[in-house]
């Protein structure tokens, strides 16, 4: 059986985890964002038994999130209907800043010139308006080759419904350009909501050549075994899927601390708990309930990607985030970051003040704290750049570090907020499960500000998101567009249908794992539909669902406009990792700060047996929990439990 590794490429660090049943092996090695591949194969090197083992390579990667927040987009093509050309720069009429005088919106990643009008039409049902004429796709192949496209994306209106039109012109395109990957809208996105769904397709489509290219290189450095990638909303992608789809892997680093967290939850009897990555250039929230939830109506970079994901807030604040003076004087800190390359002052390739040097000058992290002493840093080189950074304001560098620190978690809180108060769930109610590098050190004072019981700093903490990714299993979904009205003669039939494709899901898995079907139901005439169990009593679910969620239900029509199958394997259980965190560390014992103040007691998480009070700092080769004062900590299995005293 190959060897299960998880690999997960930061900002700062790239994380691959070996994992067995009776243990986990952890490797971090630092970033190469001009080349993403060269640590990732680095990091396998290192924990592969011998160079020619067989693995079974688990990868979360921000390739194509980066090349959308960045627009390093491949020349894509959009095919359309005569007449609906500008329909994705116009978008919907919701204004997503009510009171802007002067709003911004986002730019269609397709310009009005590289966009091609097809003279075709359907209605709704997908009846035949206008007849799609094989002339006519032999002028729109032409057209496009003209206009020399890297990839291209064909949306029709009314495909979800009959999207015979639309397989025509990608395979008269497929025939024509070989060599170009082509994203057919219905085949990406059945769902109705045509500005959506084109956006969807033009997305997978304009990243589909550079994730190709980097899974390709991946793959030939791997040697024996294979690459893949997550879900967005968890499990494995089979490879093919993840080659004619990258759109659904598009956050696949942050689902993989996701299935991690659930199953810390899980494990700790606790029905929901908060997500919370913070890494070395931002932090990610999630909000976990009773398993990882899942939702349609997600975006990028002010575009709607309507595909199935688990719902991560991302916001600019990490480790790296760089502390800087704005215009009026005041103290900011983030979103831009130090990331790797150079990286905060600590690393000894920089001046730049971030929150990580923040965290050496109040020494919470000393000169042999990352990795063990493995990624030594420079204190003195820390102090300097807070130091500067105070002095332009008249702070001291302890106030400097600790107003960055503030900063820092008083912007987090607010995205912690956002996933639990402003959807209507009581922060008091719902701990939080920090880790990345820097999670455990804000755990406090994220808990404090927004709220919340009490946090659980799990294992491996600064590897967690690649723990995740060794133990997702493998899925595969089958999704059908539908307009059905709910009613007792029409409910038969759907449920024969939803029958259908979970057959068609389960074999995709060759004929493994569990399915279950999921339908997408509103009532008639809404623009947005719940994601429920599809079942004999859809109806009444869907009724008591919306007015849990809404606050009422009404008599009327319901009507059903989607369905989803997915096939799942179980994913690997996480192994016992309390006695695999930590050996004792060399910094055992206590730490003065190098701005001055009192000592600060220094822990090895593996040497700890009963609770303790702060003020001090746990360590442990991939993290620091910091534990302040009138607050303590404990193990409980095989997670430190933070709260106040």
């Amino acid at each position: 059986m190959p060897a299960r590794i998880g690999i997960d490429t930061g900002g700062t660090f790239t994380d691959v985890v070996r994992w067995q049943r009776d243990g986990v092996r952890v490797h971090k090695v630092p970033s190469t964002p001009r080349d993403p591949s060269r640590a990732v194969l680095a990091g396998l090197a290192a924990v592969r038994a011998t160079a020619d083992e067989t693995v079974d390579v688990v990868h979360g990667t921000t390739v194509g999130l980066n090349a959308v927040l960045t627009g390093d987009l491949a020349r894509t093509v959009f095919v359309t209907n005569a007449g609906c050309e500008d329909l994705i720069e116009i978008g919907r009429q919701e204004r997503r800043d009510l009171y802007a005088l002067a709003p911004s919106r986002a730019v269609p990643p397709v310009p009005r010139a590289l966009r091609v009008g097809a003279r075709c039409r359907r209605g709704p049902g997908g009846l035949v308006v206008e007849a799609l004429r094989r002339a006519e796709v032999a002028r729109v192949v032409a057209a496009v080759r003209r206009l020399r496209p890297a990839a291209i994306a064909v949306g029709l209106l009314h495909a979800p419904d009959d999207d015979d039109d639309e397989q025509a012109l990608a395979r008269a395109l497929r025939r024509a350009l070989p060599d170009v990957p082509v994203t057919a809208s219905a085949e990406l996105c059945p769902s109705s909501g045509e500005y959506e769904r084109f956006t969807a397709a033009i997305l997978n489509a304009a990243i589909a050549p550079v994730v190709g290219r980097y899974t390709a290189r991946l793959a030939g450095g791997i040697g024996p075994g294979t690459l893949r990638l997550l879900r967005q909303n968890l499990g494995i992608l089979p490879p093919a899927e993840a080659q004619r789809f990258p759109a659904r892997a598009l956050f696949s680093g942050p689902a993989g601390g996701v299935l991690a967290t659930a199953q810390t939850l899980a494990a700790a009897g606790l029905p929901r708990g908060a997500a919370f990555d913070m890494g070395g250039t931002s932090a990610d929230v999630c909000l976990v309930s009773d398993g990882a939830a899942v939702h349609d109506d997600g975006g990028i970079a002010g575009l709607p990607l309507p595909l199935p994901t688990v719902p991560v807030h991302t916001i600019g604040c990490g480790g790296g985030s760089i502390a800087y003076i704005d215009q009026g004087g005041a103290l900011r800190v983030g979103p831009e970051s130090a990331g790797a390359d150079p990286g905060p002052a600590c690393y000894g390739r920089s001046d730049v003040p971030t929150v990580t040097d923040a965290h050496v000058a109040l020494g919470h992290l000393g000169a042999g704290t990352l990795l063990g002493g493995g990624f030594p840093i420079d204190v003195d080189a820390a102090v300097r750049a807070i130091e500067r950074l105070g002095a332009r304001i008249g702070l001291s560098a302890a106030n400097a570090a600790r107003g960055i620190l503030a900063i820092a978690d008083a912007t987090m809180a607010r995205a912690v907020l956002a996933i639990t108060a402003e959807r209507a769930v009581d922060p008091a109610h719902v701990p939080l499960v920090a880790y990345g590098g820097a999670g455990g050190l804000h755990a406090a004072g994220l808990v404090q500000q927004a709220g919340m019981p009490f946090a659980l700093v799990p294992p491996l903490p600064g590897a967690f998101s690649a723990l995740g990714l060794a133990l997702a299993g493998d899925a595969a979904e089958a999704a059908a567009a539908c307009r059905v009205q709910l009613d007792g003669h029409s409910l038969p039939h759907l449920l024969k249908q939803a029958r259908k494709l979970a057959a068609a899901a389960v074999a995709q898995l060759g004929g493994r794992g569990r399915v279950q079907v999921t339908a997408h139901v509103r009532y008639a005439g809404q623009g947005a539909a719940l994601r429920l169990r599809c079942g004999p009593r859809l109806a009444a679910e869907f009724a008591r669902e919306h007015a849990r969620r809404y606050g009422f239900a009404l008599p009327q029509a319901i009507e059903v406009v989607r369905l989803t199958a997915r096939a799942e394997t179980p994913a690997r259980r996480m192994p016992a990792l309390a006695a695999a965190s930590a050996a004792p560390g060399p910094n055992a014992g206590s730490r003065r700060p190098p701005v001055g103040g009192p000592a600060i007691p220094v822990v090895a998480r593996a040497d700890l047996r009963r609770p303790l009070r702060g003020p001090l700092v746990v360590e442990e080769p991939t993290a620091t929990t910091l534990v302040p004062r009138g607050w303590k900590v404990a193990l409980v299995g095989g997670a430190l439990r933070l709260a106040r005293s």
